[in-house]
């Protein structure tokens, strides 16, 4: 009796410690969505401290990424520009490319940007810069 209860809680322990290794892994990356409403393909090049990402997402579709929490230097490639700066992305973001043409309807939500290379934001208050 006391063997079976000493493997029952060295199972329980196990898988505990197991379940606490993988959620302070994934606290290690963060989602990054890049939605493009123009009709022309997107691509942002990451280069952080000890990775690097290229990433494109067709016109007119949403792609969710996996990314490692950092800051990064980023070059980005849209409607026929191409755009230099840095973005942190130590939480969750959202990138919302508009149309190629006109200005940008407006900034977007806490967490959100939308990007418009001709008159995008510039200044601390902006995690894509």
């Amino acid at each position: 009796m006391k063997l079976k209860l000493f493997i029952i809680i060295a199972f329980i322990l196990v898988i505990s410690l197991f379940g606490t290794v993988i959620a302070l892994a994934k606290t290690e990356l963060a989602r990054l969505e890049i939605i493009n409403r123009s009709d022309q393909p997107v691509s942002v090049s990451l280069i952080g401290e000890e990775i690097g990402y290229f990433l494109t997402v067709s016109p007119g579709k949403t792609q969710v990424f996996t990314v490692d929490r950092d800051n990064y230097s980023r070059t980005t490639f849209s409607c026929g520009l191409v755009d230099s700066g840095s973005v942190n992305i130590k939480k969750n973001l959202r990138l919302v490319f508009t149309n190629c043409y006109g200005n940008a309807p407006n900034w977007g939500e806490p967490r959100q940007e939308k990007v418009h290379i001709d008159d995008a934001p510039d200044g601390i208050n902006w995690l894509y810069k």
